[in-house]
């Protein structure tokens, strides 16, 4: 979950620092540009608390703020004035050997190019994440093959990064971000160079790595089918956070319940067995082996019928949200550049 903070600090609002991941206390970002009289306002004023083991979308336009924002978060940049405080602990007030050790141990990072070494294998590139924290070569050894195993890479631990698709490198960059295990994840757009099926693998993997292991999951994405699989998304414009909203597809609330019952045409009685047994969404149910559900139900007519219209129903909500893709494609593509305009891009 998210708090916005409107008060001064993190206190002033009742919340003491220590209890969230992440606490940004008014935090600004200014870029001088060469050729410009001011500087460029990338964060206005970012107030937000973000609580521990949530995953979180952040979404913008591009030039809006949210990659730079997401780089105040891992330390990679500073704020112009402002606190980010992770743990409780204010970051602008920590040494730079802390820092590097907190950017090494505490946060992973997930790029959107992958960012792999070229000449290093799969394994060879998770076990260097963890030379800066002086792991013992034996230890990093079996770690990265664990971690490779985890994310399906078991196969394909001695291929370079050339002789990977695009899915499999960015299974092996989750694993080299999970090499020290952090605390959080933050993640640049990293279905960005994927195709849908894909970055709908690579999101599922995120899911999994906040529910099973309890990581905090930052992801900025320009994806509606991304962002609706977190558990909050919030919308960052022109340097603050304009809004916040449920994205979460796991919703056990009354209007989903009632929404399948008509598409199913069943029983409340049914639809909270499928709840209970964790069918909360229309995309589990399509993708669920049958004599699981026949399992669940008692009934494999029932079990049948079910799975073929959740498979109709998600198939109209994907072709929705690719569709609002696309147009937004469309209008990004016909915004001018900022003439002058040589700071990050978003």
């Amino acid at each position: 979950m998210i708090t916005e903070i409107r008060d001064q600090s993190a206190e002033g609002a009742g919340l003491r620092r220590e209890d969230f991941a992440i606490v940004l206390d008014n935090v600004k970002k200014n870029f001088d540009v060469k050729g410009r009289k001011a500087p460029v306002r990338a964060l206005r004023g970012v107030y937000a608390s973000i609580e521990r083991g949530t995953m979180i979308a952040i979404k913008g336009d591009s030039g809006s703020g949210k990659t730079t924002l997401l780089q105040m978060m891992g330390a990679l940049d500073t704020p112009t004035s402002g606190s980010v405080i992770v743990n409780g602990e204010d970051l602008s007030e920590l040494p730079e050997e802390s820092l590097t050790r907190y950017r090494a141990k505490t946060v992973g990072f997930v790029f959107q190019s992958f960012n792999l070494i070229p000449n290093l294998s799969a394994l060879e590139n998770v076990e260097l994440a963890m030379e800066a924290l002086n792991v013992p070569k034996s230890e990093r050894r079996v770690r990265a093959g664990e971690l490779l195993r985890a994310v399906g890479m078991e196969d394909r631990m001695d291929h370079k990064p050339s002789k990977l698709s695009g899915g499999e490198q960015q299974r092996v960059a989750i694993a080299r971000a999970l090499a020290n295990d952090p605390s959080i994840i933050l993640a640049d757009e990293p279905t960005g160079n994927l195709d849908t099926k894909t970055g709908k693998a690579i999101i599922e993997l995120l899911r999994q790595l906040r529910k099973e292991r309890g990581k905090t999951v930052l992801i900025v994405t320009h994806s509606n089918r991304a962002a609706k699989a977190c558990d909050k998304m919030i919308t960052i414009k022109d340097g603050v956070l304009a809004s916040e909203q449920t994205r979460t597809m796991i919703d056990h609330d009354r209007g989903l319940k009632s929404t399948m019952r008509e598409v199913f045409e069943v029983s409340g009685k049914v639809i909270s067995k499928l709840f209970d047994a964790d069918y909360t969404d229309f995309e589990t149910i399509a993708n669920a082996n049958e004599n699981d559900l026949v399992r669940v139900l008692g009934d494999k007519g029932l079990a049948r019928k079910i799975m073929a219209r959740a498979r109709t129903a998600q198939d109209e909500i994907d072709a929705e949200d690719d569709s609002d893709e696309d147009d937004e494609d469309k209008e990004e593509g016909s915004c001018p550049e900022e003439e002058g305009g040589s700071y990050p891009e978003e």
